[in-house]
């Protein structure tokens, strides 16, 4: 069934991904309350009996078997303790207050003017001009940043995603400028709400760039979902008639996988759905548009 996950992928800290095999820092076992439960920039998040899933290729019954056959034989340890809930909600709080609405001329306003082409921006996103960095080896520094709030099924946020800046307006020099903050549950289903569902149409991507990019192109509202992994747990709130799903081509084919994963559950509760992925390997929306403006 393959071998289980090295022990620094359990530690809490940043590090390479057991399950995409890809990154140095883009994967975090948060355990929240007590549950296993992960986050991987690219795979999304989940419990530890979905990481088994992920990792051996197997189905939710072979991984209950394995662990049943080997709970045994497993050394039982305590478990990490946690943060308390309230404690994540105040830290949560804290970033947001931080933050103001975005200008054309900060940081934020600068970055997606750059990326986006647009000078109006979301209330959802917030510039704050003094976030914290934490590195592997614990060293804190200061940047600029965008700030997203990353909202649940219920309207509920859910935590916050950060993108760490340099004052000119591009990504800071950092290990992992994008950042989310330990979320108040598991997260699945959930988005970043740009703008307002309009007629019953509803585009999601993975990025927030992305998102709005490819929103613009087809004069459409579109929601970010993070990353490939959380897109495919997204569904549609009841007032969607019409999903568009803006897809990532990924040379790995993960950003297409998790679209056509999306349309499939999508069309079989019997909404409406269109796939769209950008003709050129290795593009997402936000490319297509910076190399229509450069053409």
């Amino acid at each position: 069934m393959g071998q289980w996950l090295d022990t620094h992928a359990l530690s809490g800290k940043h590090g390479p991904c057991p399950i995409c095999k890809t990154g140095t820092d883009k994967f975090r076992f948060d355990d929240l309350e007590g549950a296993g439960t992960w986050i991987c920039n690219s795979c999304g998040a989940g419990d530890g009996i979905t990481m088994l899933m992920e990792m051996m290729g197997c189905s939710f019954r072979e991984a209950a078997e394995y662990i049943e056959k080997s709970a045994g034989r497993m050394q039982v340890k305590p478990s990490r303790p946690g943060r308390e809930a309230g404690d994540i909600k105040d830290a949560l709080r804290r970033v947001w207050a931080g933050g103001r609405p975005i200008t054309p001329t900060d940081a934020a306003g600068l970055y997606l003017h750059h990326r986006c082409r647009i000078e109006t921006f979301p209330a959802c996103l917030r510039f704050h001009p003094d976030l914290s960095y934490i590195d592997d080896d614990g060293v804190i520094t200061q940047h600029p940043a965008m700030l997203a709030q990353v909202i649940g099924a219920d309207g509920v946020a859910v935590t916050i995603h950060r993108t760490y800046l340099t004052p000119e307006g591009r990504k800071a020099d950092v290990k992992s400028p994008k950042k989310l903050m330990t979320p108040l549950r598991k997260l699945e289903n959930v988005a970043v709400r740009l703008r307002p569902i309009s007629d019953g149409w509803l585009g999601v991507a993975e990025g927030i760039e992305t998102a709005i990019c490819a929103g613009n192109q087809y004069a459409a509202p579109a929601w970010a979902c993070i990353s490939a992994g959380l897109l495919k747990t997204f569904r549609p709130p009841p007032e969607v008639k019409l999903l568009a799903i803006y897809g990532d081509n990924d040379a790995s084919f993960t950003g297409q996988a998790a679209s056509y994963e999306l349309a499939r559950l999508v069309r079989n509760a019997g909404i409406e759905v269109k796939v769209l992925i950008p003709e050129i390997d290795g593009e997402d929306w936000a490319d297509v548009a910076a190399r229509r403006q450069q053409g």
